[in-house]
């Protein structure tokens, strides 16, 4: 389909995944529109995309700028793994998707959402969890994963309704290219900078968001409409996950672990701090539960069907921690800073 031009909107077009679908897209030969908050810097997907300007919490708006297109690929939303901004998560996560799903109905524009393993019911950890029938809001942790499974749930009833649409479920995303630092982002960089000087038990599910942007692509050519995909990657612990951050950065491993209990019982302090110094938190109550609970998805619905190909995380996060240290620090004499986003 590539090749005939299909014609592509991407919402959250200057988000992380954002620009690395844009610019896949674009290799891949399609014709790409980025959709971005009035306001946002666009200069990257301009290189790569046309550009339109909407809020998908204004129905009106995406009226003006988001039709007329093949494929509307939704990606705005808030990720957030603490516990503030619950009505603009919802109002985002949940009215948004709601008003993109409504849209494409409405001018019959084929629909691919991006959701996230988070909406999926947690099964015992013995269990492998697959595309799921069921989200429901109710048997989900956490504010995001609500947000998530219920915006999933209302996208499938309105496939019911005649909604052409597919959704990707990615797993906890990694990897380089982000131009505004994320979480596992920010743990890099205190690593680097010397800020991070323990770590905890427990592990995740990574995914490479290169690899979740071909994913969304081969659900494009190879997808069917009411497809569930889940993109997951590969589970690490935190101490793994940090070794080879150590091993590609040339700095030494850290010492202190710090068991989960007390991890746990400071966690909504750790969040206040991270919350007063204007850093993005790491250790919230919700991620040091995420990170001891099940993480065993499937993809291999996604790997047959649409060609779906995971790299190894070493690779990931190796290229990760050099990216993290050419464009997110600064050397301060013998040591490392924190910067903002420098080319």
């Amino acid at each position: 389909m590539g090749q005939t031009k299909t014609r592509c909107l991407v919402t959250g077009s200057t988000g992380y995944l954002g620009t690395v679908l844009v610019k896949t897209l674009y290799d891949a030969g399609y014709n790409v529109t980025s959709l971005a908050l009035p306001g946002e810097n666009t200069a990257f997907v301009a290189l790569y995309s046309e550009r339109r300007f909407a809020d998908v919490c204004d129905a009106e708006a995406l009226e003006r700028a988001a039709t007329g297109f093949d494929v509307v690929i939704h990606l705005a939303g808030i990720v957030d793994i603490g516990t503030r901004g619950r009505a603009l998560m919802r109002r985002v996560n949940v009215g948004g998707t709601r008003n993109v799903a409504e849209l494409c109905l409405k001018h019959h524009m084929k629909m691919i959402y991006c959701s996230s393993v988070h909406a999926i019911p947690c099964l015992p950890k013995t269990e492998t969890m697959t595309e799921a029938a069921d989200f429901d809001p109710d048997r989900i942790e956490g504010l995001y994963g609500k947000t998530k499974a219920e915006a999933t749930r209302l996208v499938l009833e309105m496939a019911g309704r005649g909604l052409d649409a597919m959704i990707a479920f990615p797993s906890g995303i990694i990897g380089p290219s982000e131009r505004r630092v994320s979480n596992i982002g920010q743990m890099i960089v205190e690593f680097l900078c010397g800020g991070l000087r323990a770590y905890t038990d427990g592990g995740y599910n990574f995914v490479d968001v290169r690899d979740v942007a071909n994913g969304i692509c081969g659900m494009i050519s190879h997808g069917e409409s009411g497809g569930r995909y889940i993109l997951s990657g590969s589970e690490i612990s935190v101490a793994q996950m940090l070794s080879l951050v150590a091993k590609a950065s040339g700095r030494k491993m850290l010492r202190v672990r710090l068991p989960y209990w007390f991890v746990m019982g400071t966690s909504y302090f750790s969040e206040f701090y991270y919350f007063l110094a204007r850093k993005k938190p790491l250790f919230t109550h919700y991620s040091v539960q995420t990170l001891h609970s099940n993480c065993r998805f499937s993809n291999r619905k996604a790997r047959e069907t649409i060609g779906f190909s995971p790299r190894p995380i070493q690779e990931s996060l190796s290229e990760m921690t050099q990216w993290m240290m050419t464009h997110f620090v600064r050397k301060a004499g013998r040591k490392y800073k924190p910067c903002l986003y420098k080319e």
